[in-house]
């Protein structure tokens, strides 16, 4: 019965160690994935959350620029300004107003701005004579909690 014994040790060449570092290693594997993952999906929700930030700092700016227009006397004003060459990539420079009090919460990297264009003429109805009214474009540029995050949103005011 001893000889038996032995004679199996003998024939085993370590399959059970080879079987449980494969296994080690896709357990490895999946982990490593899953934290691969984890960290992707954490970016994701802090970019969703700076670009939140963003938009509700430039809503406010907006807000606050269309409050400004149809303040008394500040329609001549913004018969003086200038366009925005591009609202799309504006820095924020030359704006007409700011929302003061974002940057104290440590959760936005600058003061909202707004910037008021000159009118334009738009020709309401198909009657003759024709009539046109006066539109002003507001433009609010909102940064979030990184200087990347930036909304940029646009209105048009009709202040009749």
């Amino acid at each position: 019965m001893r000889s038996d014994h032995t004679r199996f040790a003998r024939t085993e060449r370590g399959a059970a160690l080879i079987v449980g570092l494969v296994m080690l290693l896709i357990m490895t594997l999946i982990g490593a994935t899953a934290m691969q993952s984890t960290t992707l999906q954490e970016r994701m929700a802090g970019n969703t959350r700076d670009r939140h930030l963003a938009f509700q700092a430039s809503e406010a700016a907006l807000r606050a620029g269309e409050q400004w227009l149809m303040q008394p006397g500040n329609l001549d004003v913004a018969d003086g300004h200038a366009d925005l060459a591009d609202p799309a990539s504006w820095d924020g420079a030359g704006s007409h107003g700011s929302v003061d009090g974002f940057v104290t919460d440590d959760l936005h990297r600058a003061n909202p701005v707004f910037h008021v264009s000159p009118p334009r003429l738009v020709r309401v109805g198909t009657t003759l004579p024709p009539e046109f009214r006066r539109i002003y474009e507001v433009t609010a540029r909102g940064v979030g909690g990184t200087e990347t995050a930036v909304v940029i949103l646009q209105s048009k005011v009709d202040p009749e």
